[in-house]
């Protein structure tokens, strides 16, 4: 998947999939080794990048990229 002009970092994939799975910030940074802040850091970046404002879009945005199935 792409954010923009370029790939998704391997971070943040783990963590928009994750996300899209309904982890919240706290359990993903427990299972990657990151902060809770770090993770809301990358979510952050992934929506300002891709021009997505919600959550929901988010995890469309990581179901139309093949990131997680519904």
């Amino acid at each position: 998947a792409q954010v923009g002009d370029r790939p998704l970092r391997v971070c943040q994939r783990e963590i928009l999939q994750l996300l899209a799975e309904g982890k919240t910030a706290r359990e993903i940074g427990a299972l990657l080794g990151i902060s809770a802040r770090t993770v809301e850091t990358h979510k952050y970046e992934l929506m300002t990048t891709a021009g997505i404002k919600t959550s929901a879009e988010l995890v469309h945005f990581a179901i139309r990229h093949g990131i997680v199935e519904i």
